[in-house]
């Protein structure tokens, strides 16, 4: 009745079907990757922001010829402030970031719940000069991540990740 159509061009069911599933098993496998990395790149994010508000404050102070503070605000929370003559110029909740918090992994640590700054506060005076520590951040990821921002007495900020194999900042 309906002569055999003799065309080999194209794709058969099976292959089409074979090709979707190697390709949602890839999908797979790279969204695992992803959510696994998710918090380090969370803790990095967060850490970059801290990073980045230590400079504003200095600028902020030689700017103005005043003092600016960092602190974490209210004390021993997840959020931070800059503030200037009693001024707010900026606040920065952390919950933003899921996982990540102020706190050290070192136990050993001088303060392991945030930073070494005498009340959990970088003072940068109007000439530049700044109060020396170091404010922690973490994440709640197995392994645990951390990330130190030791600041000097010129004011410039240094980032140093924890090495879970040393137990150490470096």
């Amino acid at each position: 009745m309906f002569p055999k159509a003799d065309n080999k061009r194209g794709f058969t069911l099976i292959e089409l079907i074979i090709s979707i599933a190697i390709i949602g098993v890839l999908a797979a496998i790279g969204t695992l990757m992803f959510m696994q990395q998710l918090p380090l790149y969370r803790l990095r994010d967060a850490t970059r922001m801290l990073f980045s508000d230590i400079q504003s404050t200095r600028i902020y102070a030689l700017r103005n010829g005043a003092e600016c503070i960092l602190e974490q605000f209210p004390a021993n929370s997840n959020s931070y402030r800059i503030r200037q003559n009693g001024t707010v110029i900026k606040t920065v909740d952390l919950s933003g970031f899921k996982g990540v918090a102020f706190g050290s992994l070192d136990a050993t640590a001088p303060a392991p719940d945030s930073g070494t700054f005498t009340d959990d506060r970088l003072v940068i005076q109007a000439g530049g000069i700044a109060s020396t520590g170091s404010f922690y951040l973490k994440n709640n990821r197995s392994p645990a991540d951390g990330r130190r921002i030791a600041v000097s007495a010129s004011g410039k900020p240094v980032i140093t990740a924890w090495d879970s194999a040393t137990s150490t900042y470096k």
